[in-house]
């Protein structure tokens, strides 16, 4: 519960006043993008950053800070290139969306139909891929999936060349993107000596990192902010694409279970009455954004080498107003906010005074709380007073925004997943509340079975664990990944004593999967070797 005495509600002629009452304005002046970008900067421990704000193609915002190699001092320039990860997948969008344009692909032919050797189920059509809807039954929700990478011989076929010239040939010479290259090799990344971000990972403090080259329709390009924020212009202006095919990847894919936030290779949402199309990419090292509103002709552009722009706020969730990056480019260019939050003014919960004029606005408070909640107990991981914010500021959401299920989604699930085992009388509540809903939505949803599944694990209730780690394990027509190797390391350690033949049958799918997460294909491998003794 809040403190009574530091923190009040008053509701008064529709004004909402957040925070502890204050007599006077402050005299500090409001803050800046920069000063924003800044603090999450050093909130995030990024060495560099590069950050671009365009409007139908003139520059309001560029700023490069820090450093793209720590070693020697280098510092982020207009011509450092950085890998933009995931981000690629909009240029493969780009590119099928033309050849749909021009009739030479129909995006409801089977996938197999240009990979007739796949295992795949015939279902599964290339929109289905290029959605993200490929798994469980095809088209039905969505779930960021690594088959996107199979639209590479796709547009190989179509094209009739290999997917880098291709690239080379209809997207970088076109639009002069000289500063964007394909990463096939690490003599490309040599070659870019100077102008090259190295990679860092995080650790408490940035270490050096590693990069693993390759180019498909899933990953593989580096740019430089300039040449990306070009090339999202020339998506927005008509000028790569035709408004009408632009429109059509930016539009949410129909799906038959609950809304979905991508589209055909980007996400799409609706926030406050504004469209936010927009791609993330987040490697090991790595981490990018790129933020488009249509109706009004803005840009946000954003790369950093570590991953910690993309991955505290779980934007594989498809959700971007959990980025405080991207909740900061609102504040600043797309909504009049009656009240301006510096970064420092969320360190201490007690002390936030949000002032909200509009009821419409109040869902951007509310996002502000649950994205510096979502940063925090993701920085908490090593840091227990960053860990006890992100509780206060938590606690503090859910009484101020007590409608959870109205707005609640996988990200705010992870969150409350995060907190729970330790405070399962405060957390474990609103966990299973919001996880039932979301499951009611979609019983497959990998994400919020498996977040239910280690909350029960951590109350030591594993029958319970058992069901939902046993939906992750057994639902079909999915590709491995990282939940699925818990929940099979998990079933195999449950069944090892009560049944060891089906224990031999998921510690043997560890060890053909071969993802040695947490030494899970270790563990299977033993196992397996005791029992056959």
């Amino acid at each position: 519960m809040m403190n009574a005495t530091t923190t009040s509600i008053l509701v008064v002629l529709g004004v909402l006043l957040l925070g502890a009452c204050r007599e006077e304005p402050t005299s500090a002046p409001p803050p800046s993008f920069e000063q924003d970008l800044l603090a999450l900067q050093d909130y995030f421990q990024i060495p560099g950053l590069a950050a671009q704000v365009t409007q139908n193609g003139e520059v309001l915002f560029e700023k490069y800070l820090g450093y793209a190699d720590l070693s020697d001092s280098t510092r982020v320039g207009p011509a450092t290139r950085f890998s933009i990860a995931s981000v690629s997948k909009i240029f493969a969008s780009a590119l099928l969306m033309k050849y749909v344009k021009a009739g030479k692909l129909r995006l409801d032919e089977p996938i197999k139909t240009y990979i007739p050797e796949s295992e795949l189920p015939d279902e599964i059509q290339v929109c289905h891929i290029l959605s993200h809807t490929s798994e469980g039954l095809p088209g039905s929700f969505f779930n960021y999936s690594p088959r996107y990478g199979l639209l590479t011989p796709v547009l190989e076929q179509v094209s009739g060349m290999p997917y880098e010239e291709l690239l080379q040939q209809e997207i970088l010479d076109p639009l002069s993107l000289t500063h964007t290259v394909s990463l096939t090799n690490q003599q490309v990344i040599d070659s870019l000596a100077g102008q090259w971000a190295q990679p860092y990972y995080y650790g408490g403090e940035a270490e050096p990192g590693h990069f693993d080259v390759g180019v498909s329709t899933s990953s593989g390009l580096s740019s430089t902010v300039q040449d990306l924020s070009r090339f999202a212009q020339t998506l927005l202006s008509g000028e790569f694409l035709t408004p009408s095919s632009f429109q059509q990847m930016a539009t949410p894919f129909a799906t038959t279970r609950g809304a979905s936030p991508y589209g055909l290779g980007i996400f799409t949402q609706q926030f406050l009455g504004k469209q936010l199309v927009w791609g993330f990419g987040q490697e090991d090292c790595y981490s990018s954004l790129v933020l488009m509103l249509p109706q009004e002709g803005l840009t946000l552009t954003l790369l950093a080498n570590n991953n910690l722009m993309s991955d505290p706020p779980r934007l594989i969730n498809g959700d971007v107003t959990y980025s405080l990056f991207a909740l900061s480019f609102l504040k600043h260019y797309v909504f009049d906010l009656p009240t301006l939050l510096a970064f420092s003014d969320w360190q201490d919960p007690n002390q936030l005074a949000v002032e909200v004029t509009s009821p419409d606005l109040r869902d951007f408070y509310r996002q502000e709380y649950l994205a510096h909640a979502l940063a925090a107990s993701f920085m908490g991981r090593g840091d227990v007073q960053e860990m006890a914010r992100s509780r206060q500021l938590t606690q503090q959401a859910l009484e101020l925004f007590p409608d959870l299920t109205s707005y609640g989604n996988l990200s705010t699930l992870r969150l409350l997943s995060v907190l729970a085992p330790a405070h399962p009388n405060e957390f474990g509540g609103p966990l299973e509340q919001l996880g039932a809903s979301l499951l009611q939505e979609n019983p497959q949803n990998p994400y919020a079975n498996i977040y239910l599944a280690f909350y029960y694990q951590s109350q030591n209730q594993p029958d319970k664990a058992h069901d939902y780690f046993l939906t992750v394990a057994e639902a079909t027509n999915f590709h491995p990944f990282w939940y699925t190797i818990q929940s099979l390391d998990f079933l195999g350690q449950y069944y090892q004593e009560q049944d060891p033949a089906q224990a031999q049958i998921y510690y043997q799918r560890v060890v053909d999967i071969g993802f040695n997460m947490g030494g899970a294909v270790d563990r299977a491998t033993d196992a397996l070797e005791e029992m056959n003794r």
